[in-house]
């Protein structure tokens, strides 16, 4: 791998701005190999043994992250990720997304009426002042764990292969873990993580007509700043790369965690969020969250 640091003194537009002067680090890239992915009766066995993994059960921990609110029965999945229960109130299972592609959001709510109607259900909801307790649709915004055996069902959700987790700026509860689950499910490709177009998108692969909520993976080409907004990118030429966008506000919320976005180029990410397109695709970040910082052997 090269890495060039220089100052730019010819103009550069990059995604938002026409900018002169921006410091800029340049880094080549390589592609990583494919995988094969195995055969569909292997991933739904591991899928099912996926349920015996102590790994989805709400701990002692998880609770005190959050704020037991009431118990319930759900007694129909009004899709796949929204219940209803026996007081006629609709829930939402926070901290997902449920790809429709291939049919998985079908599948996933027959999975929730298989496993989790008609029981006693606890409900959690995020406990910090930032956090919104209901959707745009005034639908109760929760996590979902079964009285009985503490199974936590966006775990179960995750660790099966039917979600992929979905961070949000004001609800921070419990990603860290939900991160974890997600990890072991995409490493052992298991459910929507064997189908390629549900999987993790190459930076380098993505085109201006892809939108819509994505995992986005790269190692960034090139860092550039202009009025306090960062501007990472994956390719080579700005007027169709792939960028990820870091507002000022997010740039100082980096900051305060030790992270320096300015000198991140040559380094892996993951990003998760809404692409859009302005001069090439890009997603734009609004809390910390979205990215994992991928470390690799020297």
């Amino acid at each position: 791998m090269t890495v060039s640091l220089n100052t730019i003194e010819t103009s550069l537009f990059n995604k938002h701005v026409f900018a002169q002067g921006l410091q800029h680090v340049t880094v080549e890239q390589g592609s990583d190999a494919s995988i094969t992915p195995e055969s569909e009766e292997e991933v739904k066995a591991r899928a099912q043994s996926a349920l015996d993994k102590t790994e989805i059960l709400f701990t002692d921990e998880d609770a005190r992250e959050t704020k037991h609110l009431k118990t319930v029965l759900f007694t129909k999945a009004v899709d796949s990720q929204r219940l209803l229960t026996s007081e006629g109130e609709i829930i939402y299972l926070e901290g997902l997304f449920i790809p429709e592609n291939e049919d998985n959001d079908i599948k996933t709510q027959q999975f929730i009426e298989e496993h989790y109607l008609d029981k006693d259900i606890d409900l959690y909801i995020c406990k910090e002042s930032k956090c919104k307790s209901t959707d745009r649709y005034g639908h109760l915004r929760v996590h979902a764990v079964t009285q009985k055996d503490k199974t936590w069902l966006q775990a179960a959700l995750l660790t099966t292969g039917h979600a992929q987790l979905r961070t949000r700026s004001d609800w921070p509860a419990l990603i860290t873990r939900m991160q974890r689950i997600e990890s072991t499910a995409r490493i052992e490709k298991i459910g929507l993580w064997l189908i390629p177009d549900l999987s993790i998108m190459d930076a380098l692969k993505i085109t201006d007509e892809q939108r819509g909520f994505h995992l986005v993976e790269g190692r960034v080409h090139s860092v550039a700043m202009h009025k306090n907004i960062v501007y990472l990118n994956f390719g080579d030429n700005w007027r169709e790369d792939f960028t990820v966008v870091v507002p000022s506000t997010m740039r100082r919320v980096f900051a305060k965690n030790g992270i320096d976005i300015m000198g991140k180029g040559g380094e892996i990410l993951r990003v998760r969020g809404w692409i859009d397109s302005y001069n090439g695709p890009f997603i734009e970040i609004d809390h910390a969250e979205q990215i994992e910082w991928i470390k690799t052997a020297n």
